[in-house]
């Protein structure tokens, strides 16, 4: 299998930390100006230590839409890769932002591309793009498709967070709530070709970790088996226990990549899922790996769930950092949670 290309979209709401802070304000008119001011102090701090500068969203003002975003990278990549849509044998939508849960988002993408292809969906939170990427290379390594247009449209702020986590000021609630002022938008196309280069996928799921982060639905208590609260911001609204999370991804990731990597030194870069700038930092310090992980997104872009990857993939071939015929591990870490090691020469 072989990446043709990538395409990334980014809307164009620029949110600094400073405008952050200053929604939170505002949402916040009835608390008391000593809690207030506590709040957005940790607020601030905490975005500092993670290394979270800026996130883009949609200017839903001047009517920009997910649906436009999304088509824009797909025309993009397929353009990109020499290919006409309608060579595409098979397209998946991979990732969290929906407006649907049925029917698939792919025949949505497929309909406004003109295409006529197989379509279904591929969902596993920040690990979708990664999974997308797993079946898309079973169904071309057994010859079924020459091409495959894998798609995501990370948009999900107004969606599940935006403006209801800005309200609630408490320390309890930041626990729970804070990551989701690190979330950005994206959309990504990634054309995939048949080739004879070689891919190699490990995947580990750890569910003891599954509630540390949910986007819950109605009727959601049916379904968990836990008896824990898991709506504490309420239906659809983001919750993650991100320095739980952080702790417990870190840990992994690192023994992970150990076990599998006794001896790194033959990968010339490392693609995280990065939903913090001092977790990279510290994956880096601690693996020995010297520079070699790539983590321009985060700071600039904010934590863009499935589609951080491709946006990194995308950012390292356009600045020319990344080359073909170097060797890559993407080593993302996801929510369930879900670690994975996908190896190949780009």
């Amino acid at each position: 299998m072989r990446i043709s290309s990538i395409a990334v979209r980014i809307p164009s709401r620029k949110i600094t930390n400073e405008d952050l802070l200053a929604d939170i304000a505002r949402a916040n008119p009835g608390s008391s100006p000593k809690e207030l001011s506590r709040y957005l102090r940790d607020v601030g701090f905490i975005l500092n230590r993670c290394g979270s500068n800026t996130r883009f969203l949609r200017d839903r003002e001047s009517g920009e839409t997910a649906h436009a975003l999304i088509h824009e990278a797909c025309t993009e990549a397929l353009t990109s890769a020499g290919i006409a849509a309608e060579n595409i044998g098979l397209l998946i939508y991979c990732g969290v932002g929906r407006g649907f849960l049925e029917p698939a988002s792919a025949y949505f993408v497929a309909k406004s591309l003109g295409l006529t292809c197989e379509c279904f969906d591929v969902l596993d939170a920040c690990m979708s793009w990664v999974r997308a990427l797993h079946i898309a290379h079973q169904f071309l390594a057994a010859g079924l498709h020459r091409h495959i247009l894998v798609v995501n449209g990370e948009f999900n702020m107004y969606e599940h967070g935006y403006p209801e986590l800005l309200q609630g000021t408490s320390r309890e609630r930041l626990r729970y709530t804070f990551p989701a002022f690190t979330i950005g938008e994206a959309a990504t196309a990634t054309v995939l070709s048949a080739s004879e280069e070689s891919w190699r996928f490990r995947f580990r799921s750890l569910p003891e970790h599954v509630a540390l982060c949910t986007i819950p639905l109605g009727g959601h208590a049916d379904f968990s088996g836990i008896d824990d609260n898991l709506a504490l911001n309420g239906l659809g609204q983001f919750v993650s226990f991100g320095q739980e999370l952080s702790s417990a991804g870190l840990e992994g990731i690192v023994d992970f990549i150990k076990r599998e990597y006794p001896n790194r030194d033959a990968i010339q870069w490392w693609f995280p899922h990065a939903a913090s700038s001092e977790m990279c930092r510290l994956a880096e310090q601690r693996l020995e790996l010297k520079g070699r992980v790539f983590n321009d997104v985060f700071p600039r872009y904010g934590n863009l769930v499935s589609a951080s990857i491709p946006a990194a993939l995308h950012i390292a071939l356009s600045d020319g950092r990344l080359s073909r015929g170097q060797r890559v591990v993407l080593c993302p870490v996801s929510a369930g949670m879900s670690q994975a090691l996908v190896e190949f020469t780009f």
